[in-house]
């Protein structure tokens, strides 16, 4: 849909390779949207071990306290891009023909920005889950991996959940330019 599309290109947009280190200004942008639709700020934190790697973490409320959350991820880092590999800027979103192009297109932008879209559809149309669930947009899978160990080991309460989908392990399958499928992988420890 367009606001997918429109968080895609916003993210593609910022240059979160290791060397430009832009995780934070990702995280931030994506705050931003859901602060606007209504979330507390309290439910919507970017935080990281250092200034460099910024996670955002943000708790959909549902009905039912007693139940454990449901985690979902997606990373905001991506590999490095050289602009000589390109044919044109690596960080500039373009749809061509019906194909996103960009770096983090696929790898795994397009998870983080159709997991917020589902947070501020989610919002906007009311929906109360029966638990609470939380987006995590890590910033260093690319590299070290240590974003979600470190928030395991410093901030467990915010993260801790009886379920955990990944978007970065699946696919998406597009047919006539309509989204039809998104897999994801599952884990039920943390």
């Amino acid at each position: 849909t367009s606001l997918e599309r429109s968080l895609l290109k916003e993210l593609v947009e910022i240059n979160t390779s290791d060397s430009a280190g832009h995780t934070r200004e990702a995280a931030e942008a994506m705050q931003r949207h859901l602060l606007a639709a209504g979330f507390p700020a309290a439910d919507v934190q970017v935080i990281g071990e250092v200034p460099k790697y910024q996670n955002l973490v943000a708790r959909y409320r549902g009905r039912n306290v007693g139940l454990k959350p449901i985690l979902l991820m997606a990373h905001l880092d991506v590999v490095d891009a050289r602009r000589e590999d390109w044919s044109f800027a690596p960080y500039e979103f373009r749809e061509i023909d019906g194909y996103y192009y960009g770096r983090g297109t696929r790898d795994n932008k397009f998870g983080a920005a159709l997991l917020v879209a589902s947070f501020l559809r989610y919002k906007s149309e009311a929906f109360v889950p029966d638990r609470d669930i939380i987006l995590v947009l890590t910033a260093d899978e690319e590299t070290s991996g240590n974003a979600m160990q470190w928030l395991l080991d410093q901030h467990r309460p915010m993260v801790d959940a009886e379920y955990a989908l990944n978007t970065d392990a699946g696919s998406g399958v597009i047919r006539n330019g309509h989204s039809v499928a998104f897999m994801v992988q599952t884990a039920e420890k943390l």
